[in-house]
């Protein structure tokens, strides 16, 4: 009678074990089932005994960005929108780039989409001009902060000039008009020199 009482405890045991969620039995990090890695008490060290195979990496948690409301500080920036300096990665044609947090689309100007005559060749000027890996300033647009598909809309200044401007100076894009009432930059020279 004792050896299946004993018996039964440890199927128990065994069961409550498996099907216990890990972090039942971790500590904090909420490693694996027996301890965490780094252990939070220092008395286990990761290594290999298991750290490889049970602990994840350490990740940092992606932080939520905040959308800036006080003035730009850059001297490329001027209004009260977010100015952003970070480092392209990734282009994705003329007049749209990547950062860590932002998807940047430039203000006022348009160059072909894929299906159209000049995408490589505008793609390519902007991945020359703002290559990946470059850190580039976003002065965003004060009166038209964000387009539809809730992309940046900014001027862009990369290697000491504006991209914007240079795109419509080499003839891989035009200005799009029908904004030019609804954005910050319409004054400037290279926004009246294309149509504004």
């Amino acid at each position: 009678m004792k050896s299946i009482a004993l018996f039964a405890i440890i199927i128990l045991s065994i069961v409550f074990v498996v099907a216990a969620p890990d972090s039942a039995f971790a500590h904090k990090s909420g490693c694996h089932r027996w301890h965490s890695c780094p252990s939070d008490s220092g008395s286990y060290v990761c290594g290999d005994l298991g750290y490889g195979t049970y602990c994840p990496k350490s990740v940092e948690p992606k932080k939520e960005v905040k959308k800036q409301t006080t003035p730009s500080t850059s001297a490329e920036c001027k209004g009260a929108a977010l100015c952003i300096t970070d480092k392209v990665t990734k282009i994705v044609d003329g007049d749209t780039i990547y950062l860590k947090y932002y998807k940047i689309r430039l203000s006022l100007t348009n160059t072909p989409e894929s299906n159209q005559n000049g995408f490589k060749e505008a793609t390519a000027f902007t991945k020359k001009l703002c290559p990946v890996g470059s850190t580039i300033t976003v002065d965003q647009d004060d009166k038209q902060p964000f387009d539809k598909y809730n992309r940046a809309v900014g001027k862009v200044t990369c290697s000491g000039k504006v991209l914007n401007a240079e795109l419509l100076y080499n003839g891989h894009a035009n200005i799009l008009t029908q904004y030019c009432a609804k954005s910050e930059f319409a004054s400037e020279s290279w926004a009246k020199k294309y149509g504004c």
